[in-house]
């Protein structure tokens, strides 16, 4: 091995000036929970990297942490301490070491100094070009889920630490995942909750289980497409989701091609809000979904997606985007057709059974925010299917037809909706327009109880 600093020497060495070193490692691992090490300094393996020159002349490199003198991890290049070496000398064949340790502190959990996940890089320059080693870590105190996956029935109970899944958790068929109340689960980036056994999702009103990414700075607090979402696949039925906050991911709920069992629907959710999702609230691909007094509010395409068929109970429900994210679309779709994206021909059709009742549809898209597709031959078409009874931004005649009830294009008038407030004020057009459901809903998203002719939306207003 040789390592040296320029101008070490008078030597006149013949350098390469054309290609880059050869790392081999693309990805470091600190796959230990530091912080909960009771010293002053937490205690962290040491890890390694080889720099090598393959080429026949000498070679240099510069090499940084990316985070500079404020990162979280510590860089060692061939024993020499630091965070940038300038132009260091590698001998043809030859090789030099890095050694990485990562130092979260374990006496300050605030998000902006020590988070969840800690993450830099190390950057090589050489002959102009770059290249990297990506450094990931765990901070702050949590159970650490990398890349997980569990087969039988298991259990996140409150026990004073969050989750934190990396990559993916993944429920197996026959497993049950319960959620207690009170949890707090971050993902990180582009990472998921797989099921295709059983997930149940039980929060209350006043400790609701939340799910958002691992960036906790009040600057990512409401930023939509920070991880992924629950993906439910087949054979997977029977989950429940209630009293939750599911916030900036990708998609809040998707059923992908599962059909659920006979009487139990795919998903159930009721008195949850889903929110800042980059492309869809709830999604359901041929699902069976029942949705109650729930909000699915600000995604990126839609609020709710029903697409080839399937069967959709949906109650009481607020479903509310702006158009700031540059969303083209409706905000609530359902179809049981699949059609050429140029000539417009029905290339499939599927089955659909559709109950759309108390709810409201509303946004800030000029012309509309609902839309269907849908075959009404009753091979496909449930006759049985209603959309009554709701609150609905739309221009189109057919959810105006005086035989369905619905309000058309009348403000619902929410409380504060940059707060996330979708209560009733006291001039909402939604005001005792619904109908007694059987069986009936007895109380809204807050637990207060549905009176008389109930409120359309999640919420029943207190004015």
């Amino acid at each position: 091995m040789a390592f040296y600093l320029t101008n070490t020497s008078c030597r006149k060495d013949k350098f390469n000036l054309n290609d880059t070193v050869k790392v081999n490692a693309d990805t470091l691992w600190f796959d230990t929970v530091f912080t909960k090490v009771s010293l002053q300094k937490p205690r962290s393996v040491t890890k390694q990297i080889l720099v090598h020159n393959p080429y026949n002349e000498s070679i240099r490199t510069s090499i940084q942490l990316a985070g500079g003198a404020n990162s979280h991890f510590r860089l060692n290049v061939d024993g020499e301490p630091g965070y940038r070496f300038n132009d260091v000398e590698i001998l043809p064949k030859d090789s030099i070491f890095l050694f990485v340790e990562v130092h979260p502190d374990p006496n300050n959990n605030s998000p902006d100094f020590n988070p969840l996940i800690i993450r830099d890089s190390i950057i090589y320059t050489t002959n102009g070009k770059e290249s990297k080693t990506m450094l990931i870590g765990w901070g702050q105190d949590a159970h650490y889920f990398f890349r997980d996956s569990i087969d039988k029935d298991t259990t996140w109970a409150n026990d004073k630490l969050p989750i934190v899944v990396y990559g993916y958790f993944y429920v197996k068929p026959g497993a049950k995942l319960t959620i207690a109340k009170n949890m707090k689960i971050h993902f990180a980036p582009a990472s998921w909750l797989f099921v295709e056994g059983q997930l149940d999702m039980k929060g209350t009103k006043d400790e609701p289980i939340i799910m958002q990414g691992d960036r906790l700075q009040p600057a990512w607090e409401e930023t939509a497409g920070q991880w992924g979402g629950i993906w439910i696949s087949h054979p997977s039925y029977g989950n429940q989701v209630e009293h939750s906050i599911i916030k900036n991911g990708t998609a809040g709920i998707y059923c992908d091609s599962s059909s659920g069992k006979a009487g139990q629907p795919n998903v159930t959710i009721k008195k949850t809000m889903i929110r800042n999702m980059s492309v869809d609230g709830i999604s359901g691909k041929g699902s069976t979904i029942v949705v109650e007094n729930t909000v699915s509010v600000n995604c990126g395409r839609f609020t709710f997606f029903g697409q080839n068929g399937g069967d959709y109970s949906v109650k009481n429900s607020t479903f509310y985007s702006t158009t700031t994210s540059g969303r083209q679309d409706e905000t609530f779709v359902y179809l049981n057709v699949r059609r050429d994206e140029l000539t417009g021909a029905i290339l499939e059709r599927y089955n659909l059974k559709y109950q759309f009742i108390n709810n409201i549809i509303y946004g800030t898209r000029t012309d509309g925010e609902i839309y269907a597709d849908v075959d009404f031959n009753p091979t496909y078409f449930d006759p049985s299917s209603y959309i009554n009874y709701n609150l609905i931004k739309t221009k189109r005649s057919f959810f105006a037809n005086p035989l369905f009830n619905n309000v058309i294009d009348k403000n619902p008038n929410f409380m504060q909706i940059d707060k996330y407030n979708f209560d009733l004020d006291t001039t909402s057009a939604a005001k005792d327009k619904g109908i007694l459901l059987s069986p009936p809903i007895l109380d809204d998203y807050y637990n207060r109880p549905r009176k008389g002719n109930p409120d359309l939306g999640a919420f029943e207003s207190t004015f």
